[in-house]
C-alpha cells in the first residue's frame, strides 16, 4: 500500500509539471507578432537643385511627417491575441496486482486529458476580421501619404515654374527699361538740337514710368510667392527652401 502511494505521488508530480509548462507555453506563444512594417522609401536622390528642394519638402513637410508617424504608429499595432480555449479533462481509477503467493494490491491511478482546439470557427472569424482591418488601415495610411506627397511635389513644381516665369518677365522689364532709359537720352539730345519736338520726351517718359511700375510689381509678386511657397511647403525649415527658390530662379 505504501509503494502504491509513492507510485500514485510521483505520478501526480509528473503530470502536475506537464500541466504548468504547457500552459506557460501556450500563454507565451498566444499572441500575435505584430504587423509587418516596410521601411520608409527613399525619396528622390541626386544632386539637381530640384530634387534637392523636393527632397526637402518631403522630409521637413508638417503634415507628411504627420502621416508618417500615423503610418508607423498603425504599423506596431500589435495583432489580435490568438490564445487557443484548453480543455483539461481528470481521470481517475485503480490498478490492482497480484503477487505469486495470491496477495493483491490496489493502486489509485490518475491521469490528465488535455485538449487543444486550433481555433474555433467564431474565433478564426474574429482573427481574420482583425487583421484585414489591420492592413486595411495600414493600406489606407499609405494611400493617402503618396497622394498627399505627389500634390505636394506638383504644388512644389508649379510653383517653381510660376517663378521662374516671372524671373524671365521681370528680366525682360529691366532690359525694356534700360532701353527706354536709353532712348530718353537720344530724344534729350535731338530736343537740345531741335531736330524733335519736346512732347516726345512726355511719351517717352510715360513708357519708363509704366515700366519701373511692372518691376516693382512684378519684385513684389516674386518675394511673396517664393515665401508663401517656403513657409507653406517646408515648415520650420522654410527658410532652408526660400534660399534654394532664391538660387534656382538667379
Amino acid at each position: 500500500m505504501e509503494k502504491g502511494q509513492k507510485i500514485m505521488k510521483i505520478r501526480k508530480g509528473a503530470l502536475s509539471v506537464l500541466v504548468i509548462f504547457m500552459a506557460t507555453f501556450l500563454i507565451s506563444c498566444g499572441y500575435a507578432e505584430s504587423a509587418t512594417k516596410s521601411d520608409f522609401p527613399a525619396e528622390l536622390p541626386g544632386k539637381d537643385p530640384l530634387q534637392k528642394m523636393i527632397e526637402l519638402v518631403v522630409e521637413a513637410n508638417p503634415t507628411l511627417q504627420t502621416q508618417r508617424g500615423l503610418i508607423k504608429e498603425v504599423g506596431e499595432v500589435p495583432g489580435p491575441a490568438r490564445g487557443p480555449d484548453i480543455d483539461i479533462g481528470f481521470k481517475a481509477g485503480a490498478d490492482y496486482t497480484s503477487d505469486d503467493e495470491g496477495e493483491g494490491s490496489v493502486a489509485p491511478t490518475g491521469k490528465i486529458e488535455l485538449t487543444i482546439p486550433l481555433y474555433s470557427s467564431a474565433k478564426r472569424r474574429e482573427i481574420a476580421l482583425d487583421n484585414l482591418t489591420l492592413r486595411e488601415n495600414l493600406t489606407k495610411a499609405w494611400q493617402d501619404y503618396y497622394s498627399f506627397k505627389n500634390s505636394l511635389i506638383s504644388n512644389l513644381l508649379e510653383k517653381v515654374d510660376t517663378i521662374i516665369n516671372l524671373e524671365n518677365e521681370l528680366e525682360g522689364q529691366e532690359k525694356l527699361l534700360s532701353l527706354l532709359q536709353y532712348n530718353l537720352e537720344a530724344l534729350r539730345k535731338q530736343v537740345e538740337a531741335g531736330v524733335t519736338m519736346p512732347s516726345s520726351l512726355w511719351n517717352m517718359s510715360e513708357r519708363i514710368i509704366t515700366s519701373e511700375t511692372q518691376i516693382v510689381n512684378i519684385l513684389s509678386n516674386l518675394i511673396t510667392l517664393k515665401r508663401e511657397t517656403a513657409v507653406n511647403l517646408a515648415g520650420d525649415r522654410w527658410q532652408e527652401l526660400l534660399k534654394m527658390l532664391d538660387e534656382i530662379a538667379s
